[in-house]
């Protein structure tokens, strides 16, 4: 059995500031998010972030010993099975995969479309601040390409590891993780 649980994430404004110059304004575009109720399953949830911190220790990451492991549940998985992944580093840098993209992308290669869950763990700096186990801006971009529709039922939610063993996670939806993300709506093949 399922035991579900409803949580608030609170609005978040910040309005939009002009700054005038001699060669004409600059606008820093606010964000106006608001409250929402989003349900989870927290034992789908925590076996999520188990699944993270289990594969950071299988990274590959010989250049800046950063290991990070992600693990995913797809909504249109029926079967709601946990996928992970780590960074794989290569010497281009360039070419690293990171762990989030490493997980979405086995998940996609088996048919599914949209993240459910997405638990992200940086072990090395859990006693930091969460800026610095946050995805990276690719991450986020390819969260949001596989994301669900903001106020579906089973919206997207990304998870991030914190230094308390008895924390799921720090939660985001897919807007408060990245403000203005690109979104293609033009036409498609």
């Amino acid at each position: 059995m399922t035991n579900s649980l409803d949580i608030d994430l609170p609005p978040l404004r910040i309005p939009d500031t002009v700054i005038e110059t001699d060669a004409g304004k600059i606008v820093l575009p606010g964000q106006a998010i608001e409250a929402k109720t989003v349900t989870i399953d927290p034992a789908k949830v925590g076996a999520c972030m188990e699944a993270a911190r289990r594969a950071a220790s299988g990274a590959y990451a010989p250049y800046s010993g950063f290991h990070v492991g992600a693990a995913v549940v797809m909504a249109d998985d029926p079967a709601q099975e946990i996928r992970s992944g780590v960074n794989v580093e290569n010497g281009s840098y360039g070419l690293t995969v990171c762990a989030e993209r490493s997980c979405i992308s086995t998940a996609v290669t088996v048919g599914f479309r949209t993240i459910r869950y997405l638990a992200v763990s940086a072990p090395a700096s859990l006693d930091g601040p969460l800026s610095g186990r946050m995805p990276c801006g690719a991450c986020r971009q390819v969260i949001q390409e596989f994301s669900g529709n903001a106020g579906a039922p089973e919206e997207t939610l990304v998870f991030v590891d914190t230094a308390d063993p008895d924390v799921l996670g720090a939660v985001f939806d897919v807007p408060r993780l990245l403000a203005h993300g690109f979104s293609f709506d033009g036409p498609r093949d």
